[in-house]
């Protein structure tokens, strides 16, 4: 069965809450606490023993260890080890300065993440255990959640109480089994991704629909100009930050979801996506260029298509090499950066012609399936429809601030 995350709302009273952040609190202090022993372990041994046998004794020495559930403790644990091997793996290939894992500020709430043994749900209630040793003797705090009415759910795997420093509120997090629609299709579709045409899909009839990505391009150009004249990291500079991601987040979801129902009309059963694995350490444009192909969310984008496609019976593979795509003609084979003559068109001697972007996925598909939606056919590309999602966005203006708003009153 599929499994998806829901972002949930917590009801509780006052006194429950202040349990839960006292809990959260007590994992940030235990998660500093075991990098602390860590790395006072480096500067004597010059070694970093990440073992569960040695981070579990360096657990039984922090008071705090106590605070909250055992399980999530030993999930807090693991977070370090997970946290130390990305560092080690990065520092091996290069890619990061000779730093160790960081420790989290001190009024941080890290999530408090649970299994089936800490916690049970019963319709909207939610019974999460503390563990034994409180000082104020409760084991377990109950509260009430927030269904999602449009998504029906099997059962809750895993189960996380996070705290959102934005709208200030607690919630949880939901990993839930859900049942996958039954898909009777036997269609197949290629996805070529880019920065101005987020997505071009060509299908097996030959049909080519394109994504535009400038509306995203925009509120990203929009919002880093808003920052330019803030001082990096202030709360002001974080805020917008938020605000960005939350939009864009927003513009993926419209375009992938239109994507997926599109596909389930079409009755599309598997979907290709090229792969781009590394594209970030091996491009070099320039400064400008860089700074933007290095924000583009390319993996979310991905990981929203999977996850969609699954809960609709689509299988999304991002396994297929999509190296010299954008400059192969797809009619002669032929390799030539010089065939794309400028950013949305692609024009070989050979006499093919094609939306630049359309050419590549067609390229992406004929390397997954081994044949060509278009060739043996009437040799030409039908006009590709090009999907703009500008209609019921409400717009990226900065909203007044009340203290400009006084000094423009006085």
């Amino acid at each position: 069965m599929p499994l998806i995350t829901l972002k949930v709302q917590i009801h509780a009273d006052s006194q429950t809450e202040a349990i839960l952040k006292d809990a959260m609190w007590c994992a940030t202090k235990v998660y500093n606490g075991l990098l602390w022993h860590l790395r006072k372990e480096y500067e004597e041994t010059v070694k970093v023993n990440i073992s569960r046998k040695n981070l579990n004794r360096i657990l039984k020495e922090l008071p705090r260890a106590k605070g909250y559930y055992s399980m999530s403790v030993q999930l807090t644990r693991d977070e370090v080890r997970e946290a130390y091997k990305s560092f080690f793996t990065l520092k091996k290939k290069g890619l990061v300065q000779h730093k160790a894992p960081g420790f989290r500020r001190k009024g941080y709430l890290s999530p408090l993440k649970y299994v089936q043994s800490g916690f049970k749900v019963e319709g909207d209630k939610v019974t999460l255990s503390l563990g034994t040793s409180r000082g104020d003797g409760v084991k377990q705090v109950s509260f009430r959640i927030s269904h999602r009415p449009d998504i029906e759910y099997e059962r809750v795997r895993e189960l996380s109480i996070a705290y959102d420093k934005f709208s200030g509120r607690v919630e949880a997090r939901l990993v839930v089994e859900v049942k996958a629609c039954e898909n009777s299709g036997a269609g197949k579709a290629a996805v070529d991704l880019g920065e101005t045409i987020l997505m071009a899909c060509a299908f097996d009839d030959g049909s080519v629909i394109l994504y535009s990505g400038r509306f995203i391009k925009c509120i990203r150009r929009y919002w880093q100009k808003v920052r330019a004249n803030l001082k990096q990291n202030s709360r002001r500079w974080k805020q917008i930050a938020h605000r960005k991601k939350k939009q864009i987040e927003h513009l993926l979801h419209i375009t992938t979801s239109h994507f997926i129902e599109e596909c389930v009309r079409r009755g599309v059963k598997e979907i290709v996506i090229g792969n781009l694995n590394g594209i970030r350490e091996n491009i070099d444009y320039g400064e400008q260029l860089n700074q933007r192909l290095h924000v583009w969310p390319y993996r979310k984008l991905i990981n929203m298509l999977k996850y969609k496609g699954e809960l609709a019976g689509i299988l999304v593979l991002d396994n297929v090499d999509e190296g010299s795509t954008s400059i192969t003609c797809h009619a002669c084979g032929e390799i030539m950066a010089s065939n794309r003559r400028h950013r949305g068109l692609y024009v070989c001697s050979c006499g093919w012609k094609a939306q630049a972007d359309v050419n590549g996925a067609l390229n992406i598909y004929e390397r997954a399936y081994k044949v060509s939606p278009v060739k043996g056919s009437s040799g030409r590309v039908a006009r590709p429809v090009a999907v703009s999602f500008l209609l019921g966005w409400h717009g990226v203006t900065e909203p007044k601030r009340k203290d400009k708003l006084l000094r423009t009153s006085a």
